[in-house]
């Protein structure tokens, strides 16, 4: 299954509310700086680059953040994106940030 790296999918995915990345230092200060481009760009879509996004690995493959824990719980099989994409049957189907696809 191929899932677009879109702003749509960005907002609706879990991956920044995920345990496995709570304590992440690295996913801290990506959502610092998706939060200053939100706010001070209108274009923000434009510069929401990959390695900016701390989430939607499901497109994206492993994460870029070295810092987070896999022993956490893995939210994927309650977001909408992984649901909508059928990603349960797909071969990878839960902890996409530490699994490339």
């Amino acid at each position: 299954m191929q899932v677009d790296f879109s702003m749509e999918n960005i907002r609706r995915c879990l991956c920044l509310e995920c345990p496995v990345q709570s304590r992440s230092q690295c996913v801290a200060d990506k959502k610092k700086i998706m939060l200053l481009i939100t706010q001070q760009d209108l274009d923000s879509a434009m510069r929401m680059d990959t390695d900016r996004v701390p989430g939607v690995y499901c497109s994206t493959g492993k994460a870029i953040c070295r810092d987070i824990d896999p022993h956490e719980e893995c939210l994927c099989s309650g977001c909408e994106v992984w649901r909508e994409h059928r990603l349960s049957e797909d071969e990878v189907s839960e902890y996409f940030c530490v699994r490339e696809r």
